[in-house]
């Protein structure tokens, strides 16, 4: 099939785009480059770079908080826009300071941190009221990583412009002021600059079931600080990637990220 017509019938895409014969056409783009009567038809208009302008000004009608002009095709959202202006390295700060939250959250939300102290034979250790005896050593390390991986990752997030990290720091600061009644009964108060203090005196007195509750099981205030924290390293890594990577098209005229794997990878035409 000719790349300038359709097998089978009479339409001719060069004629239909070039005509100047003035035969009839049923197709609104016939003389787009020829006859007195198109608005685009005299050459001179390609030629200064002007019929280039209209296509840009045609397709570029997405445009960033800046003004800035976006291509539609690659749907790109008010919050990429804002994340690719923060640098590589702030946003991989954040997702490493996010993932440190994350490890810190998932140990004080293991189950097995608030069980009874045992004996070598496997027996509960009880006090002298006979109360359970729990290894607050291991549980207030475990409350203090949390703690300062929490303050980093406010501090880091907080320099972001990306809206959507900065949602989900926000987020984890409303949850905090939530539960800054329990967080105080073990020690944790919270500042004006939304960063976390502790008092391991206070800590090392406070009830572990509290803890336990704070921290371990679904719709904990453990939990949702650290499915926000995941959230936020994700899209710090993503938008990372994004920075530190070309973009480009396929020949087939897709959009593609180089480094990309698979049947839309730019470096499968290379």
């Amino acid at each position: 099939m000719s790349v300038f017509s359709v097998s089978g019938s009479n339409n001719d895409f060069y004629s239909m785009f070039f005509n100047t014969s003035g035969q009839k056409n049923n197709n609104n783009a016939a003389g787009i480059f020829g006859g007195g009567n198109s608005a685009i038809g005299d050459m001179s208009l390609i030629k200064s770079g002007a019929y280039k302008k209209l296509l840009k000004s045609y397709y570029a009608t997405v445009k960033d908080s800046d003004g800035n002009s976006i291509n539609s095709n690659k749907k790109t959202t008010t919050a990429e826009a804002s994340a690719a202006k923060d640098s590589a390295g702030s946003l991989k700060t954040v997702s490493s300071d996010a993932s440190s939250l994350v490890s810190a959250l998932k140990e004080l939300g293991n189950r097995s941190l608030y069980k009874n102290k045992t004996d070598d034979s496997g027996n509960k250790i009880l006090g002298e009221k006979g109360e359970a005896v729990y290894d607050t050593e291991k549980i207030g390390s475990a409350v203090k990583k949390f703690v300062e991986s929490y303050n980093s990752f406010i501090e880091s997030s907080g320099k972001l412009n990306s809206t959507s990290i900065l949602g989900k720091t926000l987020d984890v600061i409303s949850n905090t002021k939530k539960n800054a009644g329990l967080l105080a009964d073990i020690g944790i108060t919270i500042g004006d600059d939304n960063k976390l203090k502790l008092d391991e005196t206070k800590l090392g007195k406070a009830n572990t079931t509290t803890i336990n509750s704070l921290f371990a099981g679904s719709g904990s205030y453990g939990s949702t600080v650290y499915s926000r924290a995941s959230a936020s390293a994700r899209l710090a890594d993503s938008a990372a990637y994004k920075n530190t990577h070309g973009t480009s098209y396929t020949y087939s005229g897709a959009y593609s990220m180089l480094g990309q794997t698979g049947s839309n990878s730019i470096s499968g035409y290379m």
